[in-house]
């Protein structure tokens, strides 16, 4: 499964990115995953995406750490902490743009790494854009509202 995310994520960013002509905007997302079932803080977590846009699919880097519990505490470890290349093509439907998501991450300084698969439905008022996305991150489900600021 990973290595068919993977293909997926490099056939859509090369087919995307290298088009010429078109403009690249780029983007910062913030958002909250909350996994279902269990306790709120070791079953979410947050992270912070930067990224570029080109003819409405996104490439983004997203960073951020597993879970909340133990978080800004002094035996806090680097192990805790995530990275993940996410690409997600958006495509309009009516007055929201649905979105597939595709990531291949892994935590700092661990073996470990992880695929994301889902769907999300977002909308754009200016600069400011505002979604849901339900997804597939590391074998769990999450359902997961974010904010984004384009420039």
């Amino acid at each position: 499964m990973r290595k068919l995310v993977f293909l997926v994520m490099c056939m859509w960013s090369l087919g995307t990115f290298a088009q010429d002509g078109c403009e690249t905007s780029k983007y910062v997302s913030l958002g909250l995953s909350m996994g279902n079932g269990g306790e709120f803080l070791t079953n979410s977590y947050n992270s912070l995406e930067f990224g570029i846009v080109k003819h409405d699919v996104a490439l983004g880097l997203s960073l951020g750490r597993g879970n909340f519990k133990g978080m800004f505490r002094s035996d806090d470890v680097i192990e805790n902490y995530f990275y993940e290349l996410r690409v997600t093509p958006s495509f309009p439907l009516g007055y929201f743009n649905v979105n597939a998501i595709f990531g291949l991450g892994a935590y700092f300084n661990t073996p470990n790494s992880f695929i994301e698969y889902g769907i999300g439905f977002s909308q754009s008022y200016k600069s400011i854009g505002y979604g849901i996305s339900f997804s597939n991150w590391d074998g769990v489900n999450y359902i997961s509202p974010c904010i984004s600021y384009n420039f």
